[in-house]
């Protein structure tokens, strides 16, 4: 009588479950081989368990929180058959979807830091130029990004009037802008970098990293920067390093004024912008990573000391501060309580998520004001 070789941790694929247990004194299969096991271990362990190109099962997960391949239950059914409507509705016609991205986190990213910038320094009329071009640089980022990832060359044909028509737009408005503003030529330097690794992240098939969505995000956050180098006309050289006196902008306690002030807001709205990448990923994408949570937190916790020790010397504001720390709490605490209600397969949907992050944001904004 014939014993069954136990079957290994990783789950068989369907050709093995089929195949019958070789009879007594037969010669075994080369699937049966050890020897031949490791070469297609090695091919499996080389797929990636992440997919930079989400698909109906992913999005299944993010509206219902059950597992992919999990059996459909009757109370999540409705739900998981228009999560697929959607995704064929996407399917069908991808031209949409390039002409209105469906981030909408990234909204705020591309509002704010201007608004930063002219609550220090003061509005200019080039803004009028810079933000529709820097708009349209994110509209192109866009179409760029799913015209990259499509492979079908039909859908790249629907794809191809939004990427030309944002591309064009971007060009000539970023033109007139620096042919009118030079001075802004200069932020070229820290910008160029920020885009050639987003740009690189998504010629690899990886838009939705953590590497990308932190370039793209620090670049948002220089806006209120190159806002601010509106405002003085940009005095102060370049990236504000020349020095200048008598630029608006300045600390509670008066010790920093002008750029030295302005870099000290900027740099707490790239931290709060970058922060929430990490964040918002271990809510949704990336639950139950417990090492993006480990570095979640400390990357808030450091910031919130950093915050509460400048409030100390009177170099930031108190309300400032407080938000940080509330901040860190929220790192912490909103993750931990989604993954419970994920193994309770009721999670918190993305866009609940988004209109809690609007009360965050709304706080920072005011507190970094006044």
């Amino acid at each position: 009588m014939s014993q069954s070789r136990p079957s290994p941790p990783s789950r068989p694929s369907r050709e093995e479950s089929q195949d019958p247990s070789p009879a007594p004194g037969a010669p075994s299969s080369p699937s049966a081989d050890p020897a031949a096991r490791p070469a297609r271990a090695r091919t499996a362990s080389a797929i990636p368990y992440h997919q930079s190109r989400p698909g109906p099962e992913d999005d299944i997960m993010l509206a219902t929180g059950r597992p992919r391949g999990a059996p459909e239950s009757a109370t999540v059914r409705e739900r998981v058959e228009a999560a697929r409507a959607k995704q064929e509705r996407i399917r069908r016609q991808p031209g949409r979807k390039a002409w209105v991205p469906n981030q909408h986190g990234a909204y705020s990213m591309l509002v704010l830091p201007p608004v930063i910038g002219w609550i220090v320094g003061g509005f200019s009329w080039v803004n009028l130029l810079l933000l529709p071009a820097w708009w349209d640089a994110y509209l192109t980022y866009w179409a760029w990004s799913q015209w990259l990832r499509t492979r079908s060359p039909r859908r790249r044909q629907l794809l191809l009037l939004p990427l030309l028509v944002y591309t064009c737009s971007t060009a000539c408005l970023g033109l007139i802008t620096l042919l009118v503003a030079p001075y802004l030529l200069g932020w070229a330097a820290p910008l160029v970098p920020l885009f050639a690794i987003a740009a690189w992240e998504v010629w690899r098939g990886r838009e939705r990293s953590l590497l990308s969505g932190l370039a793209t995000t620090a670049a948002a956050s220089l806006m209120s920067a190159v806002t601010y180098s509106l405002a003085v006309g940009g005095a102060g050289g370049f990236l504000g390093t020349g020095g200048a006196s008598g630029l608006p902008g300045s600390s509670p306690n008066g010790a920093l004024t002008g750029w030295a002030w302005m870099w000290v807001v900027t740099a707490s709205t790239a931290a709060y912008f970058c922060g929430t990448v990490p964040y918002i990923k271990s809510m949704i994408r990336e639950r139950f990573n417990r090492p993006l949570l480990v570095g979640t937190v400390a990357a808030h916790a450091l910031v919130a000391a950093a915050a509460v020790w400048l409030a100390a010397g009177g170099c930031l504001g108190w309300p400032h501060a407080v938000v940080w720390v509330v901040l860190a709490v929220r790192s912490l605490v909103m993750p931990l309580r989604q993954w419970k209600l994920a193994g309770e397969r009721r999670p918190m949907p993305p866009r609940t998520l988004g209109r809690t992050e609007m009360l965050f944001t709304a706080a920072f904004l005011i507190t970094i004001a006044l």
